[in-house]
């Protein structure tokens, strides 16, 4: 399906500057995506449901994306990547689908275009931001399905996806951002050598308005042979706590230290982070350990993450989660996952999911002061890539 794409751009690009007797520069389109289909089964609480998933293992989307090189190294770069619920055959409009979100496709996952040379890149519109990738590359799950981190390190009350922190989501809006370390309109997930990302997030409001949205965010790392490191630290204003209630706006601040090493047999993986509004009571502390150990054809993904609330009881969680992946060829694996979450005290983490269809909706609640309790989560899918 790419390549007659491809063909077709192109040819369509030469036909047009030659009517203005112009050489065309050379340029490229491709159509690419993932679609995920798992069963899943939830309980926690009391409660239970089995659903179908469209991420288990890989988020499931469809996109479109072009480059035309303008000579001396420069590039122009375009993206949009849209959520399909192909449970449904419905799209999602926001992309990262906490809360879960269906209908007209809208390209929600990302939606860019940038300016790439030997200086770096520019990049505008919608993109993960820096403060969210480190929570992908340092989980062996990739905070995707049932075992994903973010269930513990993003969840769990006003200061993560139940709540309006700009910091916890997946994508940004409006931004503008800086790459150095990353090929030309690449995912920005891992550089080569020394690797940054820069971003800026306009709220978008009238004067004397409240600069809900507004984030500003870096990411610093380095990736050479097994090794890969980064530091990232982000600001957002977002929904406030009745602390701050006169301005507005609470000030989250995230801070995520992460590392990891392939030692071939397993790549390894690390990462300590905290979540922070600055509001008594409002801070949340993780760390997690993880692996990826090779199982002939494929891999065990392991991890354990852990969470704690400095409020007066000292809520949290805690996640175990294992799994296998086993490759079928280059672009599609079936996979199995099952995971386990103990709440401790009052802690109100749950399983999120994502993507539009992953969240099974189990408790609502967060930080009401009652907790979520224990819960269990299994997963099976299979997911292919184009």
């Amino acid at each position: 399906m790419q390549k007659p794409l491809v063909a077709l751009s192109v040819l369509a690009f030469a036909a047009g500057a030659s009517a203005q007797g112009a050489a065309p520069a050379q340029s490229s389109v491709a159509l690419f995506g993932v679609v995920d289909a798992a069963l899943a089964h939830y309980s926690q609480g009391g409660r239970s449901r089995t659903m179908f998933d469209t991420s288990g293992n890989g988020p499931s989307s469809i996109g479109f994306r072009g480059t035309e090189q303008l000579g001396n190294g420069l590039s122009a770069n375009f993206w949009m990547e849209a959520a399909i619920l192909n449970g449904t055959g419905a799209g999602s409009s926001s992309g990262n689908g906490n809360p879960p979100t269906g209908g007209g496709l809208g390209f929600g996952r990302r939606s860019t275009l940038s300016l790439a040379g030997h200086f770096g890149e520019i990049r505008l519109g919608r993109d993960i931001p820096p403060s969210w990738w480190s929570h992908v590359v340092f989980d062996p799950f990739s905070s995707a399905g049932t075992g994903g981190g973010a269930n513990i390190t993003s969840s769990g009350g006003a200061n993560g996806f139940a709540g309006a922190n700009p910091l916890s989501f997946s994508r940004i809006s409006n931004s503008v951002q800086y790459l150095w370390g990353f090929s030309p309109n690449a995912q920005s997930a891992i550089g080569r050598g020394v690797y940054a990302q820069l971003m800026y997030a306009f709220a978008g409001n009238a004067s004397g308005k409240p600069a809900l949205g507004q984030y500003v965010g870096g990411r610093l790392g380095y990736a050479n042979g097994p090794v890969n490191v980064a530091v990232s630290y982000a600001q957002s204003k977002g929904t406030p706590y009745a602390a701050d209630a006169a301005q507005g706006y609470s000030t989250y601040r995230n801070f995520y230290l992460g590392g990891s090493y392939n030692f071939g047999i397993a790549n390894v993986m690390a990462h300590f982070g905290t979540n922070n509004s600055g509001v008594p009571g409002t801070k949340y502390t993780h760390w997690g350990l993880g692996a990826k150990i090779v199982a002939g054809p494929g891999y065990i993904p392991v991890a354990y993450n852990s969470v704690k609330q400095n409020n007066a009881t000292s809520d949290g969680a805690y996640q175990i989660s294992v799994g296998y992946v086993y490759n079928l060829s280059k672009r599609t694996a079936w996979y199995t996952t099952i995971a386990h979450i103990h709440n401790r005290n009052n802690g109100t983490h749950t399983f999120m999911g994502g993507n539009g269809g992953g969240n099974p909706g189990l408790h609502t609640a967060f930080g009401g002061g009652t907790s979520f309790g224990n819960g269990t989560g299994y997963a099976i899918g299979l997911r292919t890539s184009f």
